[in-house]
């Protein structure tokens, strides 16, 4: 990740939630307008697994501050 990006997500991260999930929203689009159809497909189905996988308590779920803790370690 550049200078730059690394800049970005950190100011990013610093904003309240409703701002910060607005840019993911947004960026998230962004990726998907570029995606073609079997990549779609390919993570609506991981998206399912993913759900399934909580739903039968298969999947640890952590506390998003923890979550951004880790990234921000990893990214600095």
């Amino acid at each position: 990740m550049s200078t730059t990006a690394q800049k970005v997500c950190i100011e990013a991260l610093s904003l309240p939630r409703s701002s910060r999930a607005e840019i993911a929203e947004r960026l998230l689009s962004s990726l998907e307008e570029s995606m073609d159809a079997g990549s779609k497909r390919a993570w609506k189905q991981e998206i399912r697994r993913r759900q399934r996988e909580i739903r039968e308590g298969k999947t640890k779920l952590l506390p998003s501050d923890e979550v951004m803790r880790s990234a921000l370690r990893a990214i600095s």
